[in-house]
């Protein structure tokens, strides 16, 4: 399973707001996720707006177009639009970053695991 990272930017103004629909997700958009392959995943969210994703998938394209194609999220990423810097659907305006370091793959390199 591999992971993935993502940033993305929510609007200053609209940050408590962000963070309220994150405490109470709704369940039906919760189990699309797991259900499509997310596994792991968290929200970190600075307070300039900065929002750092992280989640663990067989493939990020493949989970990506398993919730595309549900109704609950094309409902949620409307709703979430409103709350973030930029246009399009938020899901779609992520930026991917690579990982550069991995704790435990070194380790076990190092001790010839």
């Amino acid at each position: 399973m591999a992971r993935y990272c993502f940033i993305s930017r929510v609007a200053p103004e609209k940050i408590e707001v962000y963070r309220e629909r994150h405490a109470a997700v709704w369940p039906d958009m919760l189990r699309a996720l797991r259900d499509a392959g997310w596994s792991h995943y968290s929200l970190f969210l600075s307070d300039d707006g900065l929002l750092v994703g992280h989640f663990d998938a067989e493939s990020r394209e493949a989970a990506q177009e398993a919730m595309s194609n549900t109704e609950v999220n094309r409902l949620w990423q409307a709703e979430m639009a409103k709350l973030f810097v930029g246009d399009g659907s938020p899901d779609e305006e992520f930026v991917y970053l690579p990982e550069v370091f991995n704790l435990e793959e070194q380790l076990a390199e190092a001790e010839g695991r």
